[in-house]
């Protein structure tokens, strides 16, 4: 090609080419434009919704078509902007208000009134609700989304693997997971100094742990692997749905359709498994296996997409929420020394209680039983620190709370953080207290677990992770955060980033 030539076919094309500032500039517009319409025909529909015979609750839409999304979105990446956001609503309106989020008009609740009515009308007034971006991201076979028969017929039928006798068949294995990790992953030499991150660390023990009860999946780089991508798929659930490339909620959908692709190799391995006759005896015992091979009480097995769907609901309910918990609880031993000193009382009197009778230090249910004040730890951490910081349902029809109007369609809130620090609900709310635990909350008002008939199936099993893992911890460590007032974020459950400081030590009898 001569040089002309070359010169002319340049100058074309530098004269269709954008400086990257227009391309960001015509890419961001693109975005905004298409966020508008939709919010625009989602508040349009909901606007015609919002007439009902009665007054409606106070508050305020925000902004036109975006309502306070924005502000929302942006304060729930930290505990004190969630709860300063709350406050400032509740300051303004009273404890029950409506906002808009998405374009749709949203009743938060009160504590304990309005908890109760969201928890005990479900299947009567209201059915549950997720935000665009989670239903896309779970999937339309999870238990999560499933209503009314379909609903309680697949809850009734993955309970089974979560009851007490099952309880007991995990514990040996999560007892020896615990182990590992510890050898792995901390330091376990007398007295030796190190930091680490907790949440970092901990989602490690947390991820294997459930891998391995749903599909005998051990740690190692294919583990780590799978994390990486449900991680990336995590972290959308409480984004903006904008699906455009550079996105989080892009890169989650993304991140779902790499984690299908894995959970179905797994599914297809384990199906040849089970046609051939050579299931391991340790993989019969895994959910996976006996979602394959039990059916449920209609004599019908799952579908693949319904087992690829609430394998990743029950990933979810077994990693994310329990690593937080046992993340913040470490935090909150570390900034509190008298609640070490107590907990290292209760393990040490559980193993010399074994060894005066003739025991090992395997830890077995009755162990579990005696662990009542750990068990009182962590649940002021969860009162402090949800890992879920609300929960939502739709009205069906037209109803009315404490004299308020609430059209059909409308969506409820149940502020699980605003119960937990509410000073009607709780005593000194800011203060870490477990004492406060040697008595009952009031009802409708602790709910790091949801409610009502979508409790979270596997609250026994995390508990169960959660004590065994505490056990291990205080039999070798002591500890020390590096700052006790670090801002704790939510990411989407709340953590902090700072390091802890550890000492090795060894518990004797």
């Amino acid at each position: 090609m001569d040089t002309t030539r070359k010169d002319s076919l340049a100058s074309f094309w530098n004269g269709l080419s954008l400086k990257s500032s227009e391309v960001i500039y015509i890419y961001m517009s693109v975005i905004i434009a298409a966020t508008i319409l939709w919010l625009a025909w989602t508040s349009a529909s909901s606007y015609f919704r919002t007439r009902a015979r009665g007054q409606l609750p106070p508050g305020s839409f925000g902004f036109p078509i975006i309502g306070d999304t924005v502000q929302f979105v942006l304060a729930i990446g930290s505990d004190v902007g969630y709860r300063k956001w709350l406050q400032k609503k509740i300051a303004k309106y009273g404890p029950v208000f409506k906002w808009s989020f998405q374009g749709m008009p949203v009743v938060v609740m009160d504590p304990p009134g309005g908890h109760k009515f969201l928890f005990q009308n479900e299947g009567k007034l209201l059915e549950t609700y997720s935000p665009v971006q989670m239903v896309s991201l779970w999937g339309d076979d999870s238990i999560v989304l499933q209503l009314g028969e379909r609903h309680k017929l697949l809850r009734r039928h993955l309970s089974r693997f979560f009851d007490h006798a099952s309880i007991s068949r995990y514990l040996e294995g999560v007892n020896r997971n615990v182990v590992q990790h510890f050898s792995r992953h901390w330091a376990d030499k007398e007295e030796s100094e190190f930091e680490l991150v907790p949440f970092d660390v901990i989602s490690l023990y947390t991820f294997s742990d459930i891998c391995n009860l749903l599909m005998s999946l051990d740690e190692g780089p294919e583990l780590e692997s799978f994390l990486k991508e449900f991680l990336k798929w995590q972290n959308g659930l409480l984004c903006l749905p904008i699906n455009l490339p550079g996105f989080t909620y892009y890169k989650a959908l993304k991140a779902r359709k790499s984690i299908l692709r894995i959970l179905g190799e797994y599914v297809k391995q384990r199906k040849r498994e089970v046609a051939e006759g050579r299931v391991s005896e340790r993989a019969k015992l895994d959910i996976l296996t006996n979602l394959l091979t039990v059916p449920n009480e209609n004599g019908n097995l799952l579908s693949d997409s319904s087992i690829y769907d609430n394998l990743l609901m029950l990933l979810v309910a077994g990693f994310s929420t329990t690593s937080s918990a046992l993340a913040m609880t470490i935090f909150y031993i570390g900034k509190n020394p008298e609640v070490y000193e107590q907990l290292v009382k209760e393990h040490k009197s559980i193993l010399d209680r074994k060894r005066e009778e003739g025991k090992d230090d395997v830890l077995i249910m009755d162990d579990l039983s005696a662990m009542r004040y750990t068990w009182q730890v962590i649940q002021e951490t969860l009162r402090l620190q949800p890992p879920v910081g609300a929960l939502f349902r739709r009205t069906t029809m037209d109803c009315e709370y404490k004299g308020y109007a609430i059209p059909k369609d409308w969506k409820l809130m149940c502020n699980i953080v605003n119960s937990h620090y509410d000073l009607n609900c709780f005593n000194e709310p800011m203060t870490f207290n477990p004492s406060r635990w040697e008595q009952p909350p009031i009802p409708f008002t602790f709910m790091p677990f949801g409610g009502g008939q979508r409790t979270c199936l596997g609250i026994e099993f995390a508990k169960m992770q959660m004590l065994v893992f505490i056990h291990h911890l205080v039999r070798r460590c002591r500890w020390s955060v590096t700052d006790p007032n670090e801002t704790i974020i939510r990411d989407p459950v709340p953590r902090t980033q700072k390091t802890i400081k550890i000492t090795s030590v060894a518990m004797s009898a």
